[in-house]
């Protein structure tokens, strides 16, 4: 299979760009501090494969479903490019997306954190389900195109297992300052990723 290398970065870097892990870093490790390291791992493995699974899902089964509920691919390309761009908003000022966002309280008080709300919504998200389906249906029947986007969602699940494996000591390296700089650079990222969809949307309404 032939796989393009330039899409495959820019598919990684998009997804790890809306997954946000730096935002959601904080609330893992203030939900996980006073659990036993084993219980963390397990918290840490479910969180990792309910984004895995969610994303795989959406890859195979989301066109399905706005296709069923009658939602053409131009529409889903400006509502999905809006969504990105309302994340990438959010980030470039340093504030939580609504989008991701589970009161502190309303967390705490769950017995599994790892997928609600870490897993679902504050990773696999809409905007990261969004970037998902709108990769996918650039891939049309192309098994090769599908098989690298598969294999770039698991790349993606492998390097958060990392980054919150290690959430300690790289927040603390890094810090609350290194932490809104980073996000700031990754929402101007994930902004020319959401225009880059609207256009696309756009044009094809237009048959430009």
């Amino acid at each position: 299979m032939d796989f393009d290398t330039i899409l495959l970065i820019k598919q990684f870097v998009s997804l790890m760009v809306v997954l946000a892990p730096l935002d959601v870093i904080p609330i893992y490790l203030s939900l996980t501090h006073d659990m036993e390291a084993a219980r963390r791992r397990r918290v840490l493995l479910r969180m990792i494969v309910t984004v895995l699974a969610t994303l795989l899902f959406f890859q195979y089964g989301g066109m399905y479903l706005f296709t069923l509920i009658g939602i053409s691919l131009p529409s889903f390309q400006v509502a999905g490019g809006l969504i990105l761009a309302s994340m990438a908003w959010s980030m470039l000022h340093a504030t939580p997306s609504r989008l991701q966002s589970l009161h502190g309280d309303d967390a705490a008080q769950r017995d599994d954190v790892s997928i609600v709300p870490l897993g679902i919504p504050m990773l696999a998200g809409p905007g990261t389900i969004t970037a998902v389906v709108l990769y996918a249906q650039q891939q049309g029947a192309s098994v090769a195109g599908h098989a690298q986007l598969s294999g770039v969602i698991l790349l993606t699940a492998l390097t958060l297992y990392v980054m919150f494996r290690m959430a300690g000591p790289l927040f603390d390296k890094i810090g609350p300052t290194g932490a809104r700089v980073t996000t700031r650079i990754m929402g101007m990222l994930l902004l020319a990723v959401a225009m880059e969809f609207i256009l696309r949307g756009v044009t094809a309404v237009l048959g430009c």
